[in-house]
């Protein structure tokens, strides 16, 4: 068997991990900002594109950067303290059980290989992808399809996942976490916690 996961709202506690990377940046209003210049032009969020905007907007100067920049290593040292608390244990468990564990995120690859190299359980997996554009498109899933074996994808984004069925077809399951993305399309799976997967 090969479990899929997806990594942020899925085992990473992403909006609890926002809200601490927002003090960072002291006197902005990150949300409005991460609104205004990533999700309403569809783009995924780039802490070093942040950065050349606040610098470009904001006069931000190199002193204030290297305070920023120590400011964000020490919060991506502790980034385990945002997993959330059944993420390792339910990890163990497909381990231990003989599964081929294979991580996928989306999002910026700089920004998505920093945070996968802070997190402790990066090394239970087999394979860990990281997709720039969308989940459908990548290869990895699509050297997935021909084989035999049953596929667990363990996601919160109901359209993610949708399209991800697709590509791997029937031998693929769905278990849906609820999250940001849980509803944002019509879809008949049940809505799950991480922890109702034990």
């Amino acid at each position: 068997m090969k479990v899929i996961f997806d990594l942020d709202y899925t085992l990473l506690d992403t909006t609890k991990f926002k809200k601490k990377l927002a003090e960072i940046f002291y006197g902005r209003n990150f949300q409005a900002d991460y609104k205004k210049y990533f999700k309403n032009k569809g783009l995924n969020f780039s802490y070093s594109q942040y950065l050349k905007i606040l610098k470009r907007e904001s006069g931000v100067d190199s002193q204030m950067d290297k305070k920023l920049a120590l400011k964000l290593k020490s919060l991506m040292n502790g980034l385990n303290d945002y997993l959330f608390p059944e993420a390792e244990k339910i990890i163990k468990y497909f381990k231990n059980a003989g599964a081929e564990l294979i991580l996928v995120t989306f999002g910026d690859k700089t920004w998505q290989r920093q945070k996968v190299k802070n997190l402790s359980i990066r090394k239970y997996f087999n394979r860990i992808s990281f997709e720039p554009e969308n989940k459908s498109l990548s290869r990895l899933l699509k050297s997935l399809k021909n084989g035999r074996e049953e596929i667990l994808i363990i996601n919160d984004n109901a359209e993610e996942a949708k399209a991800m069925i697709k590509i791997l077809g029937k031998k693929a399951k769905v278990f849906l976490l609820d999250g940001p993305y849980a509803r944002n399309i019509k879809h008949n799976w049940p809505i799950n916690k991480l922890g109702e997967l034990l």
